[in-house]
C-alpha cells in the first residue's frame, strides 16, 4: 500500500500537568540510576506515568505498535519488542517498571532521537515528494543516509532512530524498514 496519506507526528507528545510532574521524577537513562531503591522508584513513576498516557490514548498509534507488533521489529524474528520482555519473564506494568524499558518510554515521549535539523530535512524531504510510493524508497534511504553522514551519526543507532522518523511521519513499517537498511549501510 502506497504511504501517500503520511500523517507527520515526529515530535513529542502533549503531557497533562499531572503527567509533566511525574515526568520530572524519572531518569531517562538507565546508567544514571543509582542503587536498587533509586531503580524502584524510576520504576514506579515510569509505570505511574504510562499509565496515564496509556488511559488517555496519548502515545501515537506507530509508537504504540513499534513496541507492540512484530512486524514493526525488523530482525524481531516474529516477536515484537514487548515479547522480549515476557520472553525474559518480565510481565505487566514490571516491563515499565524495568530499566531497559526507558529508551522506549523517551520516544514515546518524544520521537526519534536526531538533531533537530536532520529531521526537518527529512519531513520537508517527505513533503517535497508529495505521495510516497515504493519507488520512493531507494532515493529516501540514500537521502537519510547523505543526512546521517551529514551530522555524523553512527550508522547503526542513526538506523533505528530513521526507522522511528519515518514511521512517525507516515511510511509504512515495510518501507521504513528500507531506509533503516540505507542508514545502517553508512560507512
Amino acid at each position: 500500500m502506497p504511504d501517500w496519506r503520511l500523517k507527520m507526528n515526529p515530535g513529542p507528545i502533549e503531557l497533562t500537568t499531572e503527567e509533566k510532574a511525574i515526568l520530572v521524577r524519572i531518569k531517562l537513562e538507565a546508567s544514571s540510576l543509582g542503587e536498587y531503591p533509586d531503580a524502584l522508584e524510576n520504576g514506579q513513576a515510569v509505570s505511574e506515568l504510562m499509565a496515564s498516557l496509556i488511559d488517555r490514548k496519548a502515545i501515537p498509534d506507530t509508537r504504540r505498535k513499534f513496541f507492540l507488533d512484530p512486524d514493526y521489529y525488523p530482525g524481531g524474528r516474529g516477536r515484537s519488542r514487548k515479547d522480549n520482555f515476557e520472553r525474559n519473564g518480565t510481565r505487566g506494568k514490571e516491563i515499565f517498571e524495568h530499566p531497559h524499558f526507558l529508551p522506549y518510554l523517551r520516544y514515546f515521549l518524544y520521537g526519534a532521537q536526531l538533531p533537530a535539523e536532520v529531521i526537518a530535512a527529512f519531513t520537508a524531504e517527505l513533503s517535497d515528494r508529495g505521495m510516497i510510493t515504493s519507488s520512493d524508497v531507494v532515493p529516501l534511504g540514500k537521502f537519510a543516509r547523505q543526512q546521517a553522514r551529514l551530522a555524523r551519526l553512527p550508522g547503526h543507532e542513526a538506523a533505528e532512530e530513521f526507522y522511528k522518523l519515518a514511521i512517525d511521519c507516515g511510511l509504512s513499517h515495510y518501507n521504513a524498514s528500507h531506509i533503516r537498511d540505507a542508514v545502517k549501510r553508512l560507512r
